[in-house]
Formats: structure tokens, C-alpha cells, sequence
């Protein structure tokens, strides 16, 4: 079980989490509690910043409470590494351990010496139950719960990423997953997504808690200042100069082979922009 000083905004999470080649083809995180607070003071506004890394349970918050004792939505923070069929999550929050192990048993669970509960397969699909019922059909193969987080995972191998101390392979060390976090800054939403094949790319929403918004691209690039001139051109034509009005492209400076872009986000104007655009697959575009 990682161990040490709380786990700090996303390089804090990512710390705690072993880098695999599996683990770090795709990152998600959330500060669950920041987006919370801005969503109470504008929900439309911060829609687009819902669900960041617990985004296979966002829809479910009315039916987990007692499904599984705990609502994701009232976490502080929330990360989600690896993509399916094989990843894991952690919740950071205030959890009733007995309650929920106790939903847990009621699903089916069996409580392993470790601690962990298993309630399935490793990697299987289950299409029946009460969770598959509310459209859950995998995640909690694997659910290790303690008094301030719930890890969930498809497999015993995949839950250790989150489970076993990282040492110095965490994904806050990896060359790629760790620079792009640290590009990206202090971020209340983000994706990092490093394919086996084409451009690693790290997206994410900087926020204060008067509402004040940035949006963040981060890429990796051998020869910054030509990608720069690039990503500047791109910018000044559709659908870049509507997507990203105003947006700037820097190279940050205690880091040599990273481009970053920063688009500020005007008081009307919903937030999210660049997070969307990674999920049509669309910010590779920006570069190339």
C-alpha cells in the first residue's frame, strides 16, 4: 500500500500509482472536490469538467450510495489509469469501511487476506446483478476500501499498480506521463494519453476557486521552437482560432522537449474546450 505524505493534485496521484506499459497509455484525473465547488457556484459553466477520473461511474451517483455505500462525486480527488480492458482507479475520500465492505459481501464479494474484495473475474463482464442492472458491468472485480480511498480494478494484477508501492517506477517518474504532468501544472481536470503509436498528448483545465479558468495542451517535441511556429499558424485558422480564442504556445522553461499551449477561458464561456477536443481525438490536429 503506497505509503507517506497525502497525495497532492495530479502529480501527487500519479505518485502513488506504478508506471507499466499498460498504465500509462492513458491517464485520468479529477480533483473531484474543486470541480464540485465551482460546479455549485455555475453547473453549466464547469459541465464539461464532471467525471474526470471516475468517468465509468459519473453517470451512476443517484444508485451507488447503496449499490456500494460510497458516491464518487463526493470524493476529493479521483484517478484512472490504463484503458479498458485492463486499468484502475483510485478515490480518494471519506468512506464507512464496514458499510461499504458490507455492500460488497452483498454483491457476492469474498474478502482475500490482503484485504482486497473480489466480486468477479479477473477481466470478466458480469450481465447480471444489481450493478449490471444500473449499467455497471465491470470495475469492481477488484476493491481494496481503507478509511480515506476506494481502489477498484478489472484484475488482481492491474489493482497492484495502486496497491504496491511504486519505489521510483511511479507514473510521476515515467519520462513521458510525468513531464506532461508537469506541464500541464496545477489542474482541476486532465487527460494524458501516451499511444503505443502516434503523438503523446496531455490536456487539462486549470481553475481557480472564484471561477477563473485556463485551458492546457502539453506535447512532447525534439525541436520546440518549429512545432511552436507551427501550433501559431494553426491557431490563427478554423477551427483552432474559434476552439481556442486567444490561446498563447510556449515552451515552459525548466523543460527542454515539452510545447505548451494556454488558452484563458472568459467568465461566459463553458470550460472544458481542450478536454472534449481530446476525447474526439481531435488535438493531434493542432500539431501537425
Amino acid at each position: 500500500m503506497p505509503q507517506g505524505a497525502p497525495e497532492t493534485g495530479l502529480l501527487g496521484a500519479l505518485a502513488g500509482v506504478r508506471a507499466t506499459a499498460e498504465s500509462s497509455v492513458l491517464v485520468e484525473y479529477g480533483d473531484v472536490a474543486a470541480v464540485r465547488a465551482l460546479s455549485g457556484k455555475d453547473a453549466e459553466r464547469f459541465r464539461g469538467l464532471l467525471g474526470y477520473g471516475y468517468s465509468d461511474l459519473a453517470g451512476h451517483s443517484p444508485v451507488l450510495p447503496e449499490l456500494v455505500g460510497f458516491d464518487p462525486a463526493e470524493a476529493t480527488t479521483a484517478l484512472r489509469v490504463g484503458q479498458p480492458p485492463t486499468w484502475a482507479a483510485v478515490l480518494r475520500m471519506e468512506v464507512d469501511v464496514a458499510a461499504v465492505e458490507g455492500k460488497l459481501a452483498g454483491l457476492g464479494g469474498r474478502r482475500e487476506a490482503s484485504g482486497t474484495w473480489v466480486t468477479g473475474e479477473d477481466n470478466g463482464i458480469d450481465p447480471d446483478g444489481p450493478l449490471a442492472e444500473a449499467g455497471i458491468v465491470t470495475g469492481f472485480q477488484r476493491v481494496r476500501v481503507e478509511s480515506g480511498a476506494v481502489r477498484r480494478s478489472v484484475s488482481g494484477e492491474a489493482l497492484k499498480w495502486v496497491t504496491e508501492a511504486p519505489g521510483d517506477k511511479s507514473l510521476a517518474d515515467d519520462p513521458m506521463i510525468g513531464e506532461l504532468a508537469r506541464c500541464l501544472g496545477d489542474v482541476s481536470a486532465a487527460v494524458i494519453s501516451k499511444p503505443k503509436s502516434g503523438l503523446p498528448v496531455a490536456a487539462g483545465v486549470r481553475t481557480t476557486p472564484d471561477g477563473e479558468a485556463t485551458e492546457v495542451v502539453c506535447v512532447p517535441d525534439e525541436n520546440p521552437k518549429a512545432l511552436m511556429d507551427l501550433v501559431r499558424t494553426n491557431l490563427e485558422a478554423p477551427p483552432w482560432s474559434e476552439v481556442l480564442g486567444g490561446a498563447s504556445v510556449e515552451q515552459p522553461a525548466d523543460q527542454t522537449g515539452v510545447v505548451r499551449v494556454l488558452a484563458p477561458t472568459t467568465s461566459d464561456a463553458r470550460v472544458g474546450r481542450v478536454l472534449a477536443a481530446s476525447q474526439r481525438g481531435e488535438l493531434s490536429t493542432l500539431f501537425g
